[in-house]
């Protein structure tokens, strides 16, 4: 197929970028003879559904690029990707014409930019890529182009220049784009619509190129027999994406950050219990049956361990359902201050190994602040700072008392984070290596885990 510009609607400022890019391709002797270096490597990123892949098949067409496809679909061992990768640079090297390099998605395979997280097979692949790219001709006969979904997940040894020369961004679209964007899909039926491309693309802001594609084919489809496309069906439908959000792939970062959350947190709660437990990458979980039983009493979203058989019954041997405030199971102090220091395990985690935080750990310090507030209420911070809402209600406590309730919770927080960070510390290695062995296998039960752990060194308390 032949793409043009035209072939990309909207994204005009990045359209002439591009455009930049392909004259300087075109008349690359021109330049040439100015003194100047032809970019070596280009990386197209943003989230998935934006075009990307589409801005680099205009770049080739434009250019009269053959273009070699590094495309990894079917291998899986690290051998096969780097033979794969080798074979696309060689067969390049062998072209005296102009000649494109295509890799797409090239941060699933890849290390971070911190290398935070890496894999043997990941440093391996990352070499070979270097060094093909570093051995490209230098006269400019090739070019290599790169799309991502996140650029700050590729090493900075490939971003560094010299490498990776230009670094484009192509984000959701703008309401002008979008407008556009919807303008050329609705052009190739022969419905009509019952709102103006306009006013839809008002309602859709925060679509994706492809979520627009999807409710202009989805408006198509159910239109009635003579083709209208009523606005109703347009509300309807435009509703049903935003509730599905159009399934996109999650990035190998969101991956890692969650993995390294929930691995901090397991790795707190096992020097506290060593009662039974399944890591897992998409719940939330700490890891810990006896925790996760703690915290269900706060947040339903977590589940009780099998090994949680504290429960009421009646006569007949069905559990009884327990009051509202009332836990399955008593937990001490020590128990609920060790919670806090779990919770705060992931946020720690994240400081030490991903040198970020990320919004992920607000929902652990909001669980901090429920477990504080409980404590407080039943007494176990000493009855001279025991709030209760009910007394609230019907007499309020002062400013100068809820200031010194407040002090208290903070130093608690403070003393219980120390706490976190040293468990950390101690096992931040054992984080780094186990963070991509979660990611891949999404679930691990303490049967799989435990030897993983032993070939890792093991937890230190």
């Amino acid at each position: 197929m032949n793409y043009t510009f035209e072939s990309i609607a909207g994204y005009e400022q990045e359209k002439e970028e591009l455009m930049r890019l392909c004259d300087i391709f075109s008349h690359r002797e021109k330049y040439e003879a100015k003194g100047a270096k032809l970019p070596k490597g280009i990386v197209f990123y943003g989230e998935a559904g934006t075009g990307k892949t589409l801005f680099a098949k205009v770049m080739a067409s434009v250019c009269g690029l053959e273009v070699f496809k590094i495309d990894l679909s079917d291998v899986e061992n690290e051998a096969a990707i780097c033979r794969r990768i080798r074979r696309e640079f060689t067969k390049a090297s062998k072209r005296k014409e102009p000649t494109m390099i295509f890799f797409d998605e090239v941060d699933k395979v890849l290390p971070n930019r911190h290398e935070d997280y890496v894999t043997d097979r990941s440093k391996t692949i990352l070499a070979q890529l270097l060094t093909l790219i570093d051995g490209m001709d230098s006269a400019g006969n090739i070019v290599f182009i790169a799309t991502c979904n996140e650029y700050d997940a590729l090493p900075e040894t490939l971003t560094r220049p010299g490498r990776i020369d230009k670094k484009i961004w192509i984000g959701n679209p703008t309401l002008s784009s979008r407008e556009a964007i919807l303008k050329m899909y609705a052009d190739r039926s022969s419905c009509q619509f019952a709102l103006a491309m306009g006013e839809i693309a008002k309602l859709t802001n925060g679509f994706s190129c492809a979520g627009l594609e999807t409710l202009v084919n989805e408006c198509i489809l159910q239109s009635d027999e003579s083709g209208f496309v009523s606005e109703k069906l347009i509300h309807d439908r435009i509703s049903e994406i935003k509730a599905e959000d159009i399934p996109r792939a999650r990035s190998a970062m969101d991956d890692a950050v969650r993995a390294c959350r929930n691995i901090g947190a397991f790795v707190v709660a096992r020097t506290m219990n060593d009662g039974g437990y399944i890591l897992n990458l998409d719940r939330d979980s700490i890891g810990n049956d006896f925790f996760n039983g703690l915290f269900s009493d706060f947040d339903s979203d977590y589940e009780r361990g099998d090994d949680d058989d504290d429960y009421d019954y009646d006569e007949d041997g069905e559990e009884e359902d327990a009051e509202e405030d009332i836990p399955a199971r008593l937990y001490s102090k020590s128990d609920f201050m060790n919670a806090i220091v779990i919770c705060l395990g992931g946020y720690a985690a994240e400081e030490a190994v991903l040198h970020k935080l990320y919004e992920n750990v607000k929902y652990d310090i909001a669980l901090v602040d429920d477990i504080l507030f409980a404590m407080s209420e039943w007494g176990m911070l000493g009855l001279s700072h025991r709030y209760s809402e009910r007394r609230e209600d019907k007499m309020c406590y002062s400013d100068a008392w809820t200031d010194r309730l407040y002090t208290m919770f903070d130093e608690i927080i403070e003393e219980c984070h120390e706490k976190a960070k040293a468990i950390i510390e101690k096992n931040e290695t054992l984080i780094q290596r186990l963070i991509p062995i979660l990611v891949e296998r999404q679930v691990l039960e303490r049967k799989d885990c435990e030897p993983i752990l032993e070939q890792l060194g093991g937890i230190r308390k």
